[in-house]
């Protein structure tokens, strides 16, 4: 099977899109796939358009977006037919909707990603001071592809909900298959035991990983934190990618690690302590379309913290390999329950090895291409 991998951006850098399509179309060579990658597509807006976002940004405060405009994704397509038409492949896949939204072409047309565009609409901040323009041309644009494709694979069920409830996608097109985790490399199942009886039996260790403070929920993983501490636990919250805003001095109990990439040898290992270390990867998301973050924490057989919102509950099952919340639970529900688990030492380490079990089996991008490959050979 050969297939064309098209993206507007170079999918072979792994710094876009935290690099989940470079993960991705790796995984789908390492089974066997043939990939021509089609990407690098140049933006074309229409005529007067940075004039008309100035107006809209000044005169009301909305903001015309030029990644949901038609013009531009008709040009993407355009780019992307004139690329393929040249290539001999058995279909096309892309984990974006603009460079396929508006391609014709002969071979079967795949979407696989993480979220559609009415879905994110009062869901993540960014999206709030969308024009009506804008949103317009969103769900235009998201309707075309939809039109389009002869499969659309989505990482999560409330990905997948949003293209038959919102969009009316027939059930036989859509299918649910997650993202893995984007990392190179992972313990064995004899260094995960190692691991996880290594892990501190006499205080409370919390990891926060993100970049975004407050859509990831950092003031409530301070507040559990500080709760913690001044109810005489002893625990020990490290956060990275991010500095507490208005936060001079830490408390003894808090260790801000700042930003560390995880591209760079030293950065990976210093993650991978991390995740081994921890008992809990605590990130409590306001609004999250997926979270990658929470695969990665299971390949380190460390169970996730974290809301029932968006794709997350996809991942993170109750009890199994973590516990999600709704978003109005309070500092002292999270409070019980991770005392209630650190009290019961064989419940955690079970959580713990079943973090890993979940990573192992479905969480992994091996998993996950083998999978989609089946579908793209079914349509």
């Amino acid at each position: 099977m050969r297939i064309a991998f098209t993206s507007t951006f170079d999918s072979q850098d792994v710094h876009n899109w935290s690099g989940t399509p470079y993960h991705m179309s790796h995984a789908l060579a390492n089974e066997g796939i043939n990939i021509d990658f089609v990407g690098k597509l140049k933006r074309k807006l229409p005529r007067f358009f940075k004039l008309k976002q100035t107006l809209k940004h000044y005169l009301s405060d909305q903001r015309e977006s030029p990644r949901f405009n038609v013009f531009a994704a008709q040009k993407y397509s355009e780019q992307a037919a004139q690329k393929i038409s040249s290539l001999s492949v058995d279909a096309v896949i892309s984990p974006l909707i603009n460079p396929i939204a508006y391609l014709d072409c002969k071979q079967p047309l795949v979407l696989w990603t993480d979220a559609l565009y009415a879905s994110l609409i009062g869901f993540y901040p960014p999206f709030s001071k969308h024009s009506s323009s804008t949103i317009m041309q969103g769900n235009e644009i998201t309707r075309a592809c939809l039109s389009r494709v002869n499969l659309a694979v989505f990482c999560s069920d409330w990905a997948a909900n949003s293209a038959r409830e919102i969009y009316g996608m027939s059930r036989e097109k859509v299918k649910v298959v997650p993202f893995g985790a984007n990392i190179e490399s992972w313990p064995t199942p004899a260094e995960i035991s190692s691991i996880i009886s290594h892990r501190s039996q006499n205080k409370i260790k919390l990891l926060f990983l993100a970049k975004s403070w407050e859509r990831k929920g950092g003031n409530l993983v301070l507040a559990v934190a500080k709760a913690l501490h001044e109810a005489g636990y002893p625990v020990e919250l490290s956060i990275i990618g991010y500095h507490p805003p208005g936060m001079t001095t830490p408390p003894s109990y808090v260790k801000c690690l700042g930003y560390i990439s995880k591209h760079t040898p030293e950065g990976r290992h210093r993650i991978q302590n991390a995740l081994s270390d921890s008992h809990f990867l605590f990130v409590p998301s306001r609004a999250e379309a997926y979270g990658i973050v929470f695969c990665e924490a299971n390949a380190f057989a460390l169970p996730c913290l974290t809301t029932h919102v968006g794709g997350i509950s996809t991942i993170v099952k109750d009890n199994v390999n973590g516990m999600t919340f709704g978003l109005d639970a309070t500092v002292q529900t999270y409070c019980d329950y991770i005392i209630n688990v650190m009290n019961d030492r064989k419940r955690y380490e079970e959580m713990a090895a079943a973090s890993y079990n979940e990573f192992t089996t479905r969480l992994n991008w091996r998993s996950a291409a083998q999978h989609v490959k089946k579908l793209i050979q079914e349509i």
